[in-house]
């Protein structure tokens, strides 16, 4: 559930309460088949084999991504695929028959508890505007969505790291992904750009983007 909370949309689409139920499900299948399985470890083979197949296609898809000069979009790709992969492996310790209560705490619940922190610890470093200089004026971390930066975010749970992204277009319809969100000061040239790498908002160049908004909406 920690997994779950860490990149669970703010508001809730089928999609995602179609993937929680089946992911709670196929742990619970799991479990069921693992006591009628017995000694045959073909099963835990086939879902390491499809874990390391999610992987390598996620990884082709991050590629292409980034060949299309969309980075952000290939981090979100990454977190997602992690999860993926963690989660399969989850299943594969479950279903092992050498199964034993520290194998149990394996490589797939590791992953996913990695993947939360990071989701967490982005959210919560861009509540507390960390790496940004303090000031008195009004500040406003903005999202584009889908042309102009104008949606801010407030709450923490809106900040959760696959969270902050859109879908801003180029005029030919290839994604563009210049900043993951942006931190704008009132009445100051100051702005800064989430990194999701570093956990922090770093300084934009003002002059290279003088396209960004200077005010809060």
């Amino acid at each position: 559930m920690f997994w779950v909370s860490s990149w669970f949309p703010t508001s809730p689409d089928k999609w995602a309460v179609f993937v929680v139920a089946g992911c709670i499900l196929g742990l619970i299948a799991a479990h069921l088949a693992q006591k009628s399985l017995g000694e045959r470890g073909w099963p835990a083979k086939a879902t390491s084999a499809l874990a390391f197949a999610v992987l390598i296609g996620g990884l082709l898809l991050i590629l292409i991504r980034v060949t299309e000069r969309s980075t952000v979009d290939a981090g979100i790709t990454f977190f997602f695929v992690l999860g993926g992969m963690g989660y399969l492996f989850l299943v594969r310790t479950i279903l092992d028959p050498r199964q034993t209560p520290k194998r149990y705490r394996g490589t797939g619940l590791v992953v996913l508890s990695l993947l939360a922190i990071w989701s967490w610890a982005s959210a919560i470093g861009m509540y507390s505007l960390r790496g940004a200089d303090r000031y008195t004026n009004k500040m406003c971390i903005l999202v584009p969505n889908p042309i102009e930066y104008d949606t801010e975010l407030t709450s923490i749970w809106e900040m959760r790291l696959p969270q902050v992204a859109s879908t801003r277009l180029r005029p030919w319809d290839s994604y563009i992904w210049e900043f993951h969100a942006i931190l704008v000061v009132d009445g100051r040239t100051d702005q800064y750009n989430w990194s999701k790498m570093w956990i922090r908002f770093e300084p934009i160049d003002p002059v290279r983007s003088p396209y960004l908004p200077k005010n809060c909406p």
